[in-house]
């Protein structure tokens, strides 16, 4: 009991003189000492309470063998809180805002100015190509529409070709006309027999009967021939050897 007013007596002393000086202290200074006051009397008690069951136990002896002193401390613990002062709540405050916080984004990449330099270039000179493709892409399309034009030209001048030809092949309407009455008179002398058909031969100039025999049938002309006297009939087959067609 001695021991227990001397220490509330110190007690009062520091609570005393914690008063006096609390007059001379800012805010967050008070605010500390506070917090160790508390803390010093938390502790003060604590001690007091173990060292009155440390009386206990050395006063009987059979109560050595009951491990109640050992979890003393814990059950003292477990029953008054342990109170932090302000700067250590505020540190474990900003340690743990620190964990729990998201991870910030790393620093950028640095890209040589070499590297940098290359692709530029090599922009460029894809730009270059891609330019020089189109311009060649336009200058094909040009030459293509002016191909395509020469050769409609050139159809059209192949068409008025082959009609000139055609009309050039063709004989005069009075070529036709005498040409077409020869055929016909092959044809009567082809139909007649060869003695009046030799007959009339005879008495026509050479030339004319040259004509006719061209004009007629192979048969017919032989038929024709073997009718007409022998002389007569082996000078027009000299006429007809030395005459073209």
């Amino acid at each position: 009991m001695n021991a227990q007013s001397s220490r509330s007596t110190g007690d009062g002393i520091f609570l005393s003189r914690a008063g006096r000086s609390k007059a001379a202290l800012s805010p967050s200074q008070r605010r500390s000492s506070l917090w160790t006051i508390a803390g010093g009397v938390v502790g003060s008690t604590i001690l007091l309470w173990i060292m009155v069951q440390l009386g206990q136990a050395s006063n009987n002896p059979k109560d050595k063998l009951r491990p109640a002193a050992v979890p003393a401390q814990t059950a003292a613990s477990q029953a008054v809180p342990l109170v932090l002062p302000a700067d250590a709540q505020e540190a474990e405050f900003d340690e743990s805002s620190r964990l729990l916080a998201p991870p910030t984004q790393g620093p950028a990449l640095d890209v040589p100015r070499e590297v940098l330099g290359m692709l530029d270039l090599r922009k460029r000179d894809l730009d270059r190509r891609e330019d020089a493709v189109r311009q060649n892409e336009e200058r094909l399309m040009m030459v293509r529409a002016e191909v395509e034009k020469v050769l409609a030209k050139n159809e059209v001048l192949e068409k008025r070709i082959e009609s000139v030809r055609a009309k050039a092949d063709q004989p005069p309407p009075k070529e036709r006309l005498a040409q077409a009455q020869k055929n016909q008179l092959a044809k009567m002398y082809e139909a007649m027999p060869s003695e009046d058909a030799a007959i009339r031969l005879e008495r026509m100039p050479d030339q004319k009967a040259i004509e006719i025999l061209r004009l007629v049938k192979t048969k017919s002309a032989a038929a024709i021939l073997a009718q007409v006297k022998p002389e007569h009939a082996a000078k027009l087959s000299v006429q007809l050897l030395a005459q073209k067609p």
